[in-house]
């Protein structure tokens, strides 16, 4: 006679006593466990996302040299005009460590160069091969 009879309700009602404080933090650590292991799933994904995408725009700039394909023939034409001006005088120039005023004659020469233009110009063609 004093048992208690449960009906379906009863178990969902929570007991006397009980406390509820860490439940918060239980499901936040769940949700983060969660979150880390959908990550980790899609690393691989991700990164072969990135590559394919550095993959494209290195394709998008076009072939590179290989210097066992490549066939070229340039020119180079360099046209200047150039004014060299120059200047020599004698000069004289006390010995070092003499102390009775010796001299020595040096010839100084000063250059001044000016380049008027160049014209620098190449011409030519390069195929790079397909494998």
């Amino acid at each position: 006679m004093g048992r208690k009879i449960y009906g379906k309700r009863d178990f969902l009602k929570r007991p006397e006593g009980t406390n509820r404080q860490g439940q918060g933090t239980l499901e936040m650590a769940v949700l983060i466990v969660v979150i880390i292991f959908a990550f980790i799933a899609m690393q691989t994904y991700m990164k072969r996302g990135i590559q394919g995408r550095l993959r494209a725009s290195v394709d998008s700039i076009g072939e590179q040299y290989d210097p066992e394909r490549t066939t070229s023939d340039f020119s180079t034409t360099r046209v200047s005009n150039v004014t060299t001006r120059s200047t020599s005088e004698e000069r004289q120039f006390e010995v070092e460590g003499s102390y009775g005023g010796q001299y020595e004659n040096r010839v100084i020469t000063v250059s001044d160069s000016q380049t008027h233009y160049d014209n620098t110009s190449r011409e030519g063609f390069e195929y790079v091969g397909r494998p």
